[in-house]
């Protein structure tokens, strides 16, 4: 700033050029905040495109991806038949039963249903995970754009590192991308004031995840900032969430039901304490405060700065500071109750940093307007304060190139991992490299889906096996899946069965399986559930009719039988996929084209 003064003093009031030069310095500064912005947009969708290609599977840990495109598919095909919602018919004893069936992703699954025009459904999924996942980082970046932070490229680089849990969980194929995206528009409109589009907004949140009661708390933050400074309600933001919420709901084509499963939402996963009825995933569950400060870093970081720098003046608060500070503080308690707020306390902590210091840094011009605070700063030193101002901006700009080099060698560590001082801090690379493969599964799916007949109940053994089970087979049901405390809320007594069945406390569950399931089936992955297996076999009441390195299905006898001798004992998985990739290299060996005469010996 102070170079440009240099050359380009403040020219008098009768100057003839006063305007073209002012309007040229403001013209080339936008012109290149508008490059920083272009330059991020396509900076964020190749590494959201690298990340999620590392594997040949739909990302990241679960295996939910699988489930939401098979159901998209499931929903494009009734369609493009002129066909209304497909009975969801597939988890029968649960709270997903076909009469309460309620589809709480409904206008995510609609999103995804253009990517399965063009592509197979894993790439759909992928493909739309990218787009979504880009647009949700981008639009956090796109706020800070648009309300003038400074050091944009800083602030970029802020986003990029702020955690490797969240960009993990960014590039798994589900919904809370797009709660946002949807969450940063109602920001928006917020600070803007035009409240009448957080109706459809909501309304459309309401359709996309259960999560949608973010936004309403956002609203209720930002009336009371407008409360305190302003001293009056501000009704708009809350009567406008609160009518696209009730008509969400209310006008939504899995109405009641949607209502039933919101609820069992919230007394299962948000009640206060941190056990749970049954053992649900692992992404439910708190971090501790280590793990905070080790996994979340550069977030951590930006709380500090941004509580640090908070500063009200006058008895009046900074708008945009203070609802980052209530909203973010809120997510980063949320994160001690379950990991899966890593989706959005990481970028949101960057934000609340940006804005607190934007807030801090214009604490003395309070006065004036933020577009003519940012028009008249070049021109704000006198003589008497050149050298101290010179020397605060070889400081700043020290400063700012110090950070952006610290946090590109974050981005750095975080893609690629660390080992040093004994710790071994994992890469993103790797660690999405390492996800199991697309075809797990597949080939004793696609057994079941042949051999065993239509409209069967398969009994599985785990609960999270189902996604990709659901989106090999659809020919038959299984017992649970997508969350345990689906088949505990619906029939806790046959939950407790299972868990005493697949823990092998049975010692002839065979006919409790046909009889209390309804199942003549148990499918188990290969390396769980020995025991249950080793007991079911021993006996006498089940057989093995299908067997890889990945999977086993068991068949219910319907009379006991002899129990196998040693001598049957099969395979252990480890034998097992030697055998099968021998196997698959002699039929590939088989299959080669053989060479031509003249090449030959």
């Amino acid at each position: 700033m102070d170079e440009i003064i240099e050359q380009n003093p403040v020219p008098s009031a009768h100057s003839a050029d006063s305007r073209p030069r002012w309007r040229t310095y403001l013209e080339t500064e936008q012109a290149t905040r508008t490059v920083y912005l272009v330059f991020g947009f396509l900076a964020i969708v190749m590494i959201m495109w690298f990340l999620q290609f590392r594997t040949d599977a739909i990302c990241c840990g679960d295996w939910d991806g699988y489930y939401h495109i098979r159901w998209s598919q499931l929903l494009w095909e009734n369609f493009s038949q002129f066909k209304w919602l497909p009975e969801f018919k597939w988890l029968p004893l649960t709270v997903l039963n076909p009469q309460d069936y309620n589809d709480h992703h409904f206008l995510f699954h609609l999103l995804q249903i253009p990517f399965l025009w063009f592509f197979e459904p894993v790439t759909a999924a992928k493909v739309a995970a990218v787009v979504f996942s880009s647009l949700a980082i981008f639009s956090v970046y796109w706020l800070l754009y648009r309300y003038d932070v400074d050091h944009l490229l800083l602030w970029f680089a802020a986003i990029l590192t702020c955690a490797n849990m969240f960009y993990y969980r960014m590039n798994m194929a589900k919904a809370p991308p797009l709660t946002i995206v949807f969450t940063i528009a109602g920001i928006y409109f917020l600070f803007e004031r035009r409240y009448v589009w957080l109706l459809p907004l909501m309304f459309a949140f309401v359709w996309t995840y259960s999560l949608f009661p973010l936004l309403w708390i956002a609203a209720l933050i930002w009336v009371v900032i407008i409360a305190w400074n302003e001293r009056k309600f501000e009704w708009p933001p809350l009567a406008y969430t609160t009518a696209g919420m009730v008509l969400g709901n209310v006008i939504n084509p899995y109405f009641p039901a949607n209502l039933s499963l919101f609820w069992e939402h919230f007394i299962t996963k948000f009640k206060i304490g941190s056990d749970f009825a049954v053992s649900v995933g692992g992404e439910w569950y708190p971090y501790t405060g280590m793990e905070l400060l080790t996994h979340f870093p550069v977030a951590m970081i930006a709380m500090l700065v941004g509580y640090i720098l908070f500063m009200p003046r006058g008895g009046k608060l900074p708008e945009k500071a203070t609802f980052f500070l209530m909203f973010v503080t809120i997510l980063l308690a949320a994160q001690f109750r379950s990991k899966r707020f890593a989706e959005y306390f990481p970028p949101f902590a960057i934000l609340f940093a940006a804005f607190s210091i934007q807030a801090f840094s214009r604490r003395e011009k309070h006065e004036l307007p933020d577009g003519l605070i940012r028009e008249i700063d070049p021109y704000l030193d006198s003589d008497k304060t050149r050298a101290t101002s010179e020397w605060w901006h070889v400081f700043k700009q020290a400063a700012v190139w110090t950070l952006g080099i610290v946090l590109i060698a974050v981005f750095f560590i975080n893609m690629r991992g660390l080992q040093a001082f004994g710790i071994d801090y994992g890469g993103l690379i790797g660690t999405i490299h390492d996800n199991d493969r697309t075809d797990k599964y597949q080939n004793a799916a696609e057994w079941a889906r042949d051999a065993i007949p239509e409209g069967e109940r398969i009994f599985n053994a785990n609960w999270d096996d189902f996604p990709k089970l659901f989106f090999h087979d659809t020919r038959h049901e299984y017992v649970y899946g997508l969350d345990p405390n689906y088949l505990y809320s619906e029939n806790p007594d046959l939950y407790k069965l299972l868990t005493d069945i697949t823990s092998a406390k049975i010692d002839e569950a065979g006919p409790q399986i046909r009889s209390k399931f309804g199942a003549n089936y148990v499918f188990t992955d290969a390396k769980e559930n020995e025991e249950m297996v080793a007991k079911l076999l021993d006996s006498g009441w089940a057989e093995i009719v299908y067997e890889d390195y990945q999977a086993r299905i068991l068949k219910i006898r319907e009379e006991k039988g002899a129990a196998p001798t040693d001598e049957d004992a099969p395979e252990t998985p480890e034998e097992k996929k030697q055998l099968d990739d021998e196997e698959r290299s002699a039929n590939a060996n088989a299959n080669a084209e053989p060479e031509d005469e003249e090449d030959q010996p």
